[in-house]
């Protein structure tokens, strides 16, 4: 059965990529106040496959399931501002989601950001957009 795009899997790789640990990713995940998001970062949002970050354009998300096999990155790798790792199978992304190496060959993707009047950010993960795309700090 084909799943659509608003359908997101986390498959875990607790004890190496063996049979995936499913889960939905709910529509919606609170990334914080934007006053948290430093220029110049990107880190996991806990609990959750999927990073927040800032840089000079403003405020972005991406996934951190890993677009070999599935594995989450946020469990079974690192993610910093500059490198995201997939200790699974050694795939590495840019802090923008670009493959850097393989055996990953397509990019992550990214989600909409949104933020209240008091500047607290929604990550829609059943929202996608182009890489480009950030809120406006």
């Amino acid at each position: 059965m084909p799943l659509s795009r608003r359908t997101f899997l986390i498959a875990g790789c607790a004890f190496g990529c063996g049979m995936p640990d499913v889960q939905q990713l709910p529509n919606t995940i609170d990334g914080g106040n934007a006053s948290g998001v430093q220029q110049g970062s990107l880190r996991a949002v806990s609990g959750f496959p999927v990073a927040i970050g800032r840089d000079q354009n403003g405020v972005y998300a991406l996934s951190l399931i890993c677009t070999h096999e599935g594995c989450d990155m946020s469990r079974d790798g690192s993610v910093s501002a500059s490198l995201i790792d997939c200790a699974c199978h050694g795939s590495l992304f840019d802090g923008q989601g670009n493959v850097l190496r393989g055996p990953a060959s397509s990019p992550l993707d990214h989600f909409v950001v949104t933020a209240d009047v008091s500047g607290e950010l929604t990550i829609h993960t059943d929202q996608t957009t182009p890489s480009s795309t950030r809120l406006p700090a």
